[in-house]
């Protein structure tokens, strides 16, 4: 069977998930985490994909970009993972696939952009790996609090839009990240990711999905309200 093309618009936000094969480890040392986002920043920078959000689990990797071309992340993705298994499979003494797979992908609304983002900076306490946002060392939550800055990080519209000033942002999205997400909100998110399929509006999918209803395959519920609504009522 063919594969099913991924659902990418240049200048659109992705939601991206690497696992490892069996879900082995990927990372087991500082080490190995702080070359995986060398190699994530030079590899985004040559086929300019611009990275907004990232956490690196154990086993697993959740990525938050937007792609110039239509190519862009696939190049990205793929120089990436190429280099980092080489680097791994002569690091840590072992041969053979440390991928699970192709990358998963996600087309995401821009309406709902930050709520991606809080999905993948709560990861970590999600899983019951951190017991706060706080602790996690090796996400982009940091970044966006002000507390440890990735200057390779670029901020998307939807985070621009929470302050005037990068003190006013960084205390409106600490306080985005304290509220959490409902169940529902995580569940949608991660169905959309697993099978690669778009995190979208109604609005938004008739748009741009009319003539090809197969990429809407999930349709939800409850669709969560416009962001920058949200933020100005609060």
């Amino acid at each position: 069977m063919a594969r099913q093309a991924r659902t990418v618009i240049p200048g659109q936000a992705m939601h991206v998930m690497v696992r490892g094969n069996n879900r082995q480890t990927l990372f087991f040392n500082d080490e190995d985490r702080r070359i995986y986002l060398d190699w994530l920043k030079e590899a985004a920078k040559q086929f300019t994909c611009s990275v907004h959000a990232f956490v690196l689990m154990p086993n697993h990797v959740h990525l938050l970009v937007t792609p110039s071309k239509a190519d862009s992340l696939a190049k990205t993705m793929q120089s990436l993972g190429r280099r980092y298994a080489q680097y791994f499979n002569q690091q840590h003494h072992r041969s053979g696939t440390i991928w699970e797979g192709r990358f998963r992908s996600s087309l995401i609304d821009p309406s709902y952009f930050l709520r991606c983002q809080r999905y993948i900076e709560l990861n970590p306490v999600r899983v019951g790996f951190e017991s706060s946002p706080q602790d996690s060392t090796w996400s982009s939550y940091p970044s966006h609090t002000g507390q440890k800055v990735e200057p390779w990080l670029v901020d998307h519209e939807s985070f621009w839009k929470l302050g005037n000033t990068p003190f006013e942002r960084q205390m409106a999205w600490a306080g985005f990240i304290k509220d959490g997400a409902p169940h529902w909100e995580d569940r949608q998110i991660t169905e959309a990711l697993l099978r690669s399929k778009p995190w979208l509006s109604d609005i938004l999918a008739q748009k741009l999905f009319k003539d090809r209803p197969d990429q809407l395959e999930i349709r939800h519920r409850g669709r969560p309200k416009k962001e920058n609504a949200e933020f100005a009522a609060t």
